[in-house]
């Protein structure tokens, strides 16, 4: 039986006469100029000769705006012409001229809906409703349930970063909807990377009706998804935040996962991120929540999908280590703690609780001489990495992956730390006093040597990594001080201090523009200690790796990882330090400054200089978005 919700979608075209009269005013109206159709919240417009979409555009926040039109121009291949009929705010379409013909594609505005209705009669089948889209204009994504690889359950989400989102209902719950994405590039290490179009692409195509399917509707109702929070209701500056809130997830449909994009790599090590989001998203549509995209990512690598960041992902052109990073397990173990403790599915936690142990098993097992700090299998010493190009080229222990972390990684140690004691509580859930006995002593473990074994006297900040050979190695990393104070592993008093150290350091080395994110080191990792010796990626030839600095991980500015120190800030009520850092990066979200291409570059917007010089190459990289979860800390604090 249907709910309720979804008899409404079904109901949609009541009103819309689909009675054809004479063909001959079809014919007579159909005319050579393309339906438009525009609200406060869509735009439409489509061609006449063919059920083609020439212009989309929505503002969820019912302004107006509506500059893109994410569409790839000349994306539609059919030459199959059609007969249309423009009446009102619909426009209808016929396979021929015949009196008793009927109305095969029928689409119609209706202030925040496109309502589209298709047709079938013995021999006047339709072709599916093709949408195709440029990622260079719009890095859209569908989120939703995918059964099969390409294929998309309904309802779903079709969700355009900077402009809104659309929830996408059909009044056949049987059917899925087609859903592509893909880079096009030669060396791609994605499956099936080569696609179509020459340029990245993403496609989706809505089923014609048939035999077995004679009429169908579907519903586009745009929205903004995002927490209500009554203190910034009606307050400008966090439109970017009402538009971009979804934006940490896109789902890859040729691996069914979440990645970095749609059209990009799932890492391993970032779902926790995406997780740590999902915990605060409201549910996407009805019977879906971003905590149901995270349990499906889950049960892939539990079903033994790999990585980026773990042995064995794309041997050729991909993970290059012997060893699986060392915030990978952690990663996924918080993320399925998350799913468990927030929905509260006990019967996913016991099906899967085997595995999770697994996961943590593996984590803890690197920690070789039983001191509580897991280890990574390369050193981390200076001058032990190798060129790109040479056999022995090897990745460091986690996601900044052109900077040398090795051996005892302070970043990876606290994800670890944050991981036991979330799985402590976790087993504590499904009867397991042992296990959690076991996991709440390990993390004690790691906390009681954490701090002296990475606190630096000389800097007062927490190191990277402590090397093989017992060297610190400290550039001022903003992410794993403040990730140690967001997970306890710092007391208050001594993260004041810390963190004072750091953003004195900011102001010392002339970092001020916080439009453009946070740098992850603020001074020049040194050649010894740069992993990948290519100057594009941060790589500087001299000894201290000066004219290598802010490009990229080497100090490059960024939103990723930002949130840590955000939620740092707060946490020790350092208030007006940290919406000092928040206020200019909502104003950078809502001009869409973290994604795209720089005006006659390659190099996109997901990693700049302290200019604004840009030097990433994503063009979206979702990573980038986790900070607008700082947004709820403001309410909390306020």
């Amino acid at each position: 039986m249907s709910s309720r919700r979804t008899f409404l979608k079904q109901s949609s075209f009541a009103g819309i006469a689909l009675v054809v009269g004479n063909i001959d005013n079809v014919l007579a109206t159909g005319g050579n100029k393309d339906f438009v159709y525009e609200s406060k919240f869509i735009k439409i417009q489509l061609s006449p000769e063919k059920p083609q979409l020439t212009y989309i555009s929505t503002d969820s926040l019912g302004q107006s705006q509506f500059k893109v039109n994410p569409l790839l121009e000349n994306a539609n291949r059919s030459n199959v012409k059609y007969i249309s009929k423009i009446n009102g705010n619909s426009i209808s379409y016929y396979k021929n001229a015949a009196k008793n013909s009927i109305p095969v594609w029928k689409i119609k505005g209706k202030d925040k809906e496109i309502l589209i209705q298709t047709q079938w009669k013995e021999g006047e089948r339709p072709e599916p409703l093709n949408v195709v889209f440029s990622q260079k204009l719009n890095h859209c994504t569908v989120l939703g349930t995918m059964a099969v690889n390409k294929q998309i359950q309904f309802p779903c989400v079709l969700h355009f970063p900077g402009m809104g989102t659309f929830r996408v209902y059909c009044s056949n719950p049987s059917i899925t909807m087609f859903y592509d994405a893909c880079r096009n590039l030669e060396n791609s290490i994605s499956p099936d990377a080569k696609g179509e179009y020459e340029q990245q692409y993403v496609k989706i195509a809505l089923p014609a009706a048939d035999a077995q399917h004679p009429d169908i509707s579907y519903t586009f109702e745009s929205v903004a998804i995002c927490p209500e929070i009554v203190i910034i209701k009606n307050d400008p500056r966090f439109d970017g935040f009402r538009k971009n809130f979804i934006n940490i997830f896109q789902l890859n449909p040729r691996i069914r996962a979440l990645a970095n994009n749609s059209s990009s790599d799932a890492c391993t090590f970032t779902l926790y991120l995406y997780s740590e989001m999902a915990r605060y998203t409201p549910e996407l549509v009805e019977g879906l929540t971003a905590m149901d995209l995270v349990r499906n990512t889950l049960d892939r690598y539990i079903e033994g999908m790999k990585g980026y960041g773990q042995v064995g992902y794309a041997e050729n052109y991909g993970w290059a280590s012997k060893f699986t990073s060392s915030d990978s397990m952690p990663s996924l173990i918080i993320s399925a703690c998350y799913y468990i403790l927030q929905t509260k599915d006990h019967n996913w936690a016991t099906k899967n609780y085997a595995r999770i142990k697994e996961w943590a098993s593996a984590m803890i097992g690197t920690d070789k001489n039983d001191d509580g700090i897991i280890e990574y299998g390369y050193s981390g010493n200076a001058n032990t990495w190798n060129a790109r190009d040479d056999k022995e080229f090897k990745r460091p222990s986690n996601w900044w992956d052109t900077i040398g972390f090795g051996h005892d990684d302070a970043y990876s140690n606290a994800l670890a730390y944050r991981a036991c004691t979330l799985l402590s509580e976790v087993a504590t859930s499904i009867n397991n006093t042992g296990d959690s006995k076991y996991f709440d002593s390990f993390a004690s473990k790691l906390k009681s040597n954490y701090y002296d074994r990475f606190y630096n006297p000389e800097t007062g900040v927490l190191a990277g990594w402590k090397s093989e050979d017992g060297k610190l190695h400290d550039y001022y990393f903003t992410f794993v001080n403040s990730m140690a104070i967001c997970y306890g592993l710092i007391d208050e008093e001594k993260a004041k201090r810390v963190m004072n150290v750091l953003l004195n350091k900011m102001k010392e080395v002339g970092f001020t523009d916080f439009r453009l994110g946070l740098p992850g080191n603020l001074i020049p990792i040194r050649r010894e200690d740069y992993t990948d010796r290519d100057h594009r990626w941060g790589y500087g030839a001299k000894e201290d790796g000066s004219d290598g600095f802010q490009i990229y991980e080497n100090g490059g500015a960024t939103g990723c990882y930002a949130y840590f120190t955000l939620h740092a800030l707060f946490k020790i009520d350092m208030c007006e330090e940290a919406e000092a850092i928040l206020f200019p990066m909502l104003e950078s979200y809502s001009k869409g400054e973290f994604e795209g291409n720089c005006p006659g570059s390659e190099m996109t917007k997901d990693w700049k200089t302290w200019s604004g010089e840009c030097w990433g190459y994503e063009g979206f990289l979702v990573d980038n978005y986790l900070p607008l979860l700082a947004v709820l800390d403001i309410s909390e604090t306020t």
